[in-house]
């Protein structure tokens, strides 16, 4: 076991204020190397771009649909575009997706058939799903701009809690 070199996290700590500081600066090189520690390359899960993106006319209508719900296929086939011209607009403009609603059961609009279980109901299927609420669930996909002001809908991971746009 290695003896830990205090005298080094205290100078790296009084330079930086922190330990939380990238692997490639000098410090936390010598860090890394006096106590043994192996870097492993952090990769990068996005591609940059290699070039500025410039605006174009269409990236409102982009945006817009984006902001709506829909997603990157569905918002290339409406405007023409390419899939890779849409996802550099949504990482141009910072843009998150919006999960599509699978279905509605009494009013609230559902992401996922998981959210049944906020009823008591189980299924692992929309056949199964209509069967168990005697067909009074609505199997279609709903986009974020289809559920009205007011509406009520609940996202995927929380079954316990009902939301209102």
């Amino acid at each position: 076991m290695t003896a830990i070199p205090y005298d080094l996290i205290h100078k790296i700590e009084a330079k930086y204020g922190t330990l939380a500081i990238p692997d490639s600066e000098p410090l936390m090189i010598e860090l890394h190397r006096v106590t043994g520690v192996k870097v492993r390359k952090q990769r990068n899960p996005r591609k940059v771009c290699p070039y500025k993106y410039k605006p174009h006319y269409y990236d409102d209508q982009i945006v817009q649909l984006i902001k709506d719900g829909y997603s990157i296929g569905e918002t290339a086939s409406i405007t023409g575009h390419a899939r890779q011209t849409v996802n550099l607009i949504i990482d141009h403009y910072h843009l998150k997706l919006k999960q599509p609603f699978i279905c509605q059961y009494q009013s609230v609009y559902l992401s996922s058939l998981s959210n049944l279980a906020y009823w008591g109901i189980k299924a692992r299927s929309t056949e199964s799903a209509k069967r168990r609420t005697h067909g009074e669930i609505m199997v279609k996909k709903f986009h974020w701009c289809d559920i009205p002001i007011g509406g009520k809908y609940m996202i995927n991971g929380n079954d316990t809690e009902i939301f209102v746009k």
